[in-house]
C-alpha cells in the first residue's frame, strides 16, 4: 500500500479504497493528537508577505532559538525534516560501515544505501520484547567496528526505550573503535521523563543527536528537524546541504513553537493518558498483543490474521493503520497505531469490535 515505505501516505490508501484522503482517519502517522501550539496558524498567516524573499540559508534565528531552548554544546544543522538530515549524515561521515539494530526506522538503511555504505544489522529478538540487549549490542559494535552506529530512542515502531546510561555505554564502545553514534530522538519528547533520557545535554563528542520538530508540534507538512553534531560533522553536513531546503514558513514556525515552554510537558501528560487508555482497551481483544505504550504510538502483534489483512479490513472502515510487514526484522504480524484524540481512539476500538465480530448485533 505504501510505495514510500512509511505511514501517512493517505493518497495511496484513499485511491486503493475508492475514497478521498479527507475521509480517512489516519492512525498510520504518529503526530501529536493535540495539534500544533495555539495561535500557530494565525501567526503563519500574518507572515505570508515574507514569502516574497528567499529564506535565510543559515536559519540563524531558528538555530539561536533551538540552541537557547536546549542549551546545546554541539553545533547545529537545521533540515527539511529529520529524513533529509539522515541522508546528509550518511554522506558526510568518514568512510565505513553502518550498524543498525532492526526492526527500526527504514530511512537509516535507505540513507546508507544512497551513500553507498554497507549496512550491518543487529536483530532485536521477539523473545526479549524487541528490547536492545546492550552488552550484546556493544559486542556487535566491537566486532563490526562501524563508522556509524544508529539508535532510535524510543525505537520506531516498537516504542522500546533506552536510558541515558545505556546510551552512554554504547557511545563509549563506539568511541573505542573510532566510530560515531547517531541517536534519533524523534519521539522522545512524548515521554514524560524525556529530559532525563535525552542526549542533547552533556553530549559525548562522538554522539550526533537527531530531532524532529514535525511530530511533537504537528507540522509534518512543513518538514522541520535538526541535528546536534560535533563541529567537524556539522560543517561537513552543511557543505552538502541545499542552501534553501528549509523554507521561510518552516523557519518561522520553528521559532514560534519553541516559544511555548509548557507545550511539551502538557502534551506528554495528555498523550500518556490517552495511550494508556487505548492500550487498556486494545488489551481486551484476544486477537491482539499490545506492547506497553511509551510515547504517542502503540506496537501490536495481530494474532488472528496477517497484519496486512487487518490493515485492509480497517481501511474498509475508513481507518488507516501502519502495517509493519515491511520493517526489516519483522514478520507480517505487526502493526503500529498512532495515539489520537479520545473520540478517534474510540472509533478505532469500535471498528475493531466489528471486524473481530464483537460488536452488538454481529
Amino acid at each position: 500500500m505504501h510505495p514510500f515505505g512509511h505511514g501517512g501516505d493517505l493518497q495511496t490508501a484513499a485511491e486503493q479504497a475508492g475514497l478521498t484522503a479527507e475521509e480517512l482517519l489516519d492512525f498510520s502517522a504518529s503526530i501529536n493528537p493535540l495539534g500544533p501550539p495555539a495561535g500557530l496558524y494565525d501567526f503563519l498567516r500574518a507572515q505570508l508577505p515574507k514569502l516574497t524573499a528567499y529564506p535565510d540559508p543559515a536559519c540563524r534565528k531558528l538555530v539561536s532559538a533551538i540552541s537557547s531552548r536546549y542549551q546545546l554544546k554541539h553545533s547545529l544543522v537545521v533540515g527539511n525534516g529529520a529524513g533529509e538530515l539522515i541522508y546528509l549524515v550518511m554522506r558526510s561521515l568518514p568512510v565505513g560501515k553502518v550498524l543498525i539494530p532492526v526492526p527500526t526506522f527504514a530511512l537509516y538503511e535507505q540513507g546508507a544505501q544512497a551513500a553507498s555504505r554497507k549496512a550491518s544489522y543487529y536483530f532485536l529478538q521477539e523473545c526479549d520484547n524487541f528490547e536492545l540487549n546492550v552488552p550484546a549490542f556493544c559486542d556487535a559494535v566491537s566486532r563490526v567496528r562501524p563508522a556509524l552506529t544508529v539508535l532510535c530512542n524510543p525505537n520506531n515502531p516498537t516504542g522500546t526505550l533506552l536510558s541515558r546510561e545505556e546510551i552512554l555505554t554504547v557511545a563509549a564502545t563506539c568511541a573505542e573503535h573510532g566510530g560515531y553514534l547517531l541517536l534519533d530522538e524523534a519521539f522522545l519528547e512524548f515521554c514524560p521523563d524525556w529530559p532525563y533520557r535525552s542526549m542533547l545535554v552533556n553530549t559525548p563528542p562522538n554522539v550526533l543527536v537527531l530531532c524532529s520538530m514535525t511530530k511533537m508540534y504537528a507540522i509534518p507538512g512543513l518538514r522541520l528537524g535538526f541535528l546536534a553534531a560535533p563541529a567537524e560533522i556539522a560543517d561537513a553536513t552543511k557543505q552538502l546541504h541545499d542552501p534553501w531546503s528549509v523554507n521561510t514558513l518552516a523557519q518561522l514556525a520553528g521559532e514560534y513553537v519553541l516559544g511555548n515552554h509548557d507545550f511539551i510537558r502538557y502534551t506528554a501528560e495528555q498523550v500518556s493518558r490517552l495511550a494508556q487508555k487505548l492500550a487498556c482497551q486494545l488489551n481486551s481483544f484476544s486477537q491482539l498483543r499490545v506492547w506497553p505504550p511509551t510515547v504517542n504510538y502503540l506496537f501490536l502483534e495481530v494474532l488472528a490474521m496477517p497484519s496486512f489483512m487487518l490493515q485492509q479490513q480497517l481501511l474498509a472502515e475508513k481507518i488507516l493503520v501502519r502495517d509493519c510487514g515491511n520493517f526489516h526484522g519483522l514478520s507480517p504480524r505487526y502493526i503500529r497505531l498512532a495515539v489520537r484524540t479520545e473520540a478517534e481512539n474510540e472509533a478505532l476500538v469500535a471498528a475493531l469490535k466489528r471486524i473481530f465480530g464483537l460488536a452488538e448485533g454481529k
